[in-house]
């Protein structure tokens, strides 16, 4: 007989997924085109329940152009628990001075300082975050 329990599984709050986004740095950002994902490791900030990020011209920049509908994850597991955030929304490039200004204020700074002085904001369409606690493990 096993006295092992399973694991249990819990949906998060859209104010519980935001407060789990903020405290992270590094996020993936997903993108298609013609029908070809892309999943792109970034450095990112919320502010204002949207994500900010930084890029430079490439594939990424040019993706999210073509293509706004992103979807964005961030997540952390660790020895107590793990859990996961989905963002689904609309990736705009930055141009107008407020808009710069509210994405610089967010003191995002990238963890590869490469170039990145394109600034992208994600407004979501839909957040759904999970948390996955494991079983006792006696």
């Amino acid at each position: 007989m096993s006295t092992q329990s399973q694991p249990s599984q819990s949906v998060l709050t859209e104010e519980e997924s935001w407060e789990l986004l903020a405290g992270q740095k590094i996020g993936r950002l997903a993108t298609s085109v013609a029908g070809e994902p892309e999943i792109f490791p970034v450095s990112f900030e919320v502010s204002g329940e949207r994500i900010f990020l930084r890029t430079k011209p490439g594939t990424k920049l040019a993706e999210v152009t073509i293509s706004p509908r992103v979807a964005f994850e961030a997540d952390e597991i660790g020895d107590d628990a793990a859990w996961s955030v989905v963002v689904k929304g609309r990736a705009q490039v930055l141009e107008r001075e407020e808009d710069l200004a509210e994405a610089r204020g967010t003191g995002l700074v990238s963890y590869l300082e490469d170039g990145k002085t394109v600034w992208i904001r994600i407004t979501p369409s839909d957040v759904s975050g999970r948390r996955l606690v494991p079983g006792d493990q006696r």
